[in-house]
């Protein structure tokens, strides 16, 4: 059965402290802040039709943090200028048109709220707000739902989620055939780039999809591809191998960002199976009525313990009361060749790394400085904040009969991942 979605089913709005950043500015601050709101666009998308719309280039418009493209967002731009009248005589507001003529409602649209001193960086944000739909429903799922919020909670309009990187940052591990960080460590770079560039997905469409199946059927013939594939940044190393340079090199010829957005799904990845394993050991258990799931859901196997499927690996989510307080507020790193082991997450680590076949030693990339395995500290768990479900309602999308629909409504922080709450939540 096909459930239909809506961009508006998924809206999330970056939260800053807007006028605190323009208090801070001086009366010369050369950078207007625009809020921008789009849907079906990726975010790069509607920067490059904004500064059109404005009349700059793409470059002098820069955004703390990259939304998805399927929903409805609202985020904040900052364009530099050279002066603050220049600032001052761009458009206070600009209506960008659809981003496909295929009917997808894609649409784009800035206001500008004021100016400030510096360029938005990702620091600026608080929090983003998230309000989502969640459709056909049964009786049962929507029972399931009130009653894992209620064991999640910590407050009454707060959760207590573990913070699993979300199935986003794991894109380039396309069709489970593995992550492009594990032939990098390999020292395998023509499958590193095979994989990254040369894998059809599903979901790729236009210029995207026409290269990743030309390249895939004539991985090799580098001359062939070099003429024939779209003009597009993933180009430069097959033409970098046309002319004869090794798979190393050819490889570096991708975007840096890309190139480190690689690595850092990798240990995302990592994490995400270190945690597991935490909290697996970890939780306590908790009272007996508050065991197993609703009817019509599988038990629960593990007391304390909330179970999800997700496309990369099980999440499990412990029920507040099931929390050690000592580890509410723990953090733990993405690995990489420095990291130190520590208690009391070291075993859960170490299990993690004996499962994925690597060593810590090997976390990084032979012959190549960049992109690098570098470490960051991350919370294991994650506040809910502002939490409210809807009551149920008719799904008015649905294809069957007596299903529903229910909002839920939360903040998160930056970096943390709307749609493992909704994992949290049975969704």
């Amino acid at each position: 059965m096909t459930i239909r979605r809506q961009p508006a089913d998924f809206r999330v709005e970056e939260r800053l402290n807007v006028q605190r950043l323009m208090d801070e500015c001086p009366a010369e601050g050369g950078c207007a802040l625009y809020r921008l709101t789009k849907s079906s666009m990726t975010t790069p998308e509607a920067v490059s039709r904004l500064a059109r719309a404005l009349g700059v280039k793409s470059g002098m418009i820069e955004y703390a943090g990259l939304k998805d493209k399927h929903a409805l967002t609202v985020q904040h731009v900052t364009v530099r200028t050279r002066s603050g009248d220049e600032a001052r005589r761009l458009p206070a507001r600009a209506d960008i048109g659809p981003g496909a003529a295929d009917g997808s409602g894609a649409f784009a649209s800035a206001e500008r709220l004021g100016f400030v001193e510096s360029p938005v960086q990702a620091g600026a944000i608080e929090a983003n707000r998230f309000t989502i739909v969640v459709r056909d429903l049964s009786k049962q799922s929507s029972a399931e739902m009130e009653r894992r919020a209620g064991l999640l909670s910590i407050a009454p309009d707060t959760l207590l989620i573990t913070n699993y990187f979300g199935a986003q940052r794991f894109g380039s591990a396309r069709h489970k055939q593995g992550f492009v960080a594990t032939r990098l460590i390999a020292g395998d770079f023509e499958g590193a780039l095979q994989l990254a560039i040369a894998t059809p997905a599903r979901k790729d469409t236009g210029k995207t999809r026409r290269f990743t199946r030309l390249a895939a059927q004539h991985w090799g013939d580098w001359k062939k591809l070099a003429q024939e594939l779209p003009r597009c940044p993933e180009r430069a190393p097959i033409e970098a191998l046309a002319s004869g340079e090794e798979p190393r090199e050819a490889f570096t010829r991708l975007p840096a960002f890309l190139q480190q957005m690689y690595v850092e799904a990798y240990q995302s990845h990592l994490w995400n199976e270190t945690v597991r394993r935490f909290v697996r050991m970890t939780a306590r258990p908790t009272p007996e009525k508050d065991r197993g799931d609703a009817a019509g859901i599988q038990a629960s196997d593990t007391p304390g313990l909330i179970h999800s499927t997700d496309a990369f690996g099980e999440m499990l989510f412990p029920a507040a009361a099931a929390v050690p307080p000592e580890h509410a507020a723990l953090e733990i790193p993405v690995l990489c060749a420095k990291s130190e082991l520590i208690e009391p997450w070291r075993r859960a680590a170490a299990q993690a790394l004996v499962a994925e076949g690597v060593e810590l030693s090997s976390l990084r990339i032979p012959g190549l400085r960049r992109p690098f395995f570098g470490e960051a500290m991350r919370p294991v768990f994650v506040r809910a904040a502002s939490f409210r479900i809807g009551a149920p309602e008719p799904d008015e999308l649905s294809n069957a009969r007596r299903r529903m629909k229910r909002t839920v409504e939360f903040d998160l922080p930056r970096g943390s991942y709307a749609t493992v709450v909704l994992r949290a939540l049975g969704q």
